[in-house]
């Protein structure tokens, strides 16, 4: 299966202190907290915006996981995010959980949809879309 993807959308970052990280990312690189943030699996997490309100990293507090997740997540316009779920499983993409990524996998933040897969080597990717409402309801349509 091969997608194209429109542009690298943002990195995972863990800190000891997300609000002051958030001040520092904001001095030193012009970022600003998107309004979108919110708590993500039970963690408060910040979603870090260039000035032009452009997603670009999410602040999560805490060390990296131990199996060392530094995500790189990539753009996809809606209909790529489903063509790319309508075609799983695939066996060259693995699930971060093991097994073959599944189309029931895609994960809904309410600001985008994600799947979460890795690569041969075990580099964790994220492909992800902002067209939310559209991928929702072609989700919907799928009983899933």
């Amino acid at each position: 299966m091969g997608i194209k993807v429109s542009a690298l959308d943002h990195v995972h970052l863990y800190v000891s202190d997300p609000q002051e990280a958030a001040e520092w990312y904001g001095r030193v690189l012009g970022l600003q907290i998107h309004p979108s943030s919110k708590i993500l699996a039970g963690k408060a997490s910040l979603y870090m915006a260039t000035s032009r309100g452009q997603y670009c990293a999410t602040i999560f507090p805490g060390k990296p996981p131990s199996d060392g997740d530094h995500t790189t997540a990539f753009r996809v316009p809606g209909a790529v995010f489903a063509a790319f779920g309508e075609g799983l499983p695939d066996p060259d993409i693995a699930a971060r959980h093991g097994g073959l990524l599944q189309l029931r996998d895609a994960d809904d933040h309410g600001l985008a949809w994600s799947y979460y897969f890795r690569d041969p080597d075990g580099n964790h990717l994220e492909i992800t879309t902002y067209d939310h409402q559209k991928v929702r309801d072609w989700y919907g349509r799928l009983n899933v």
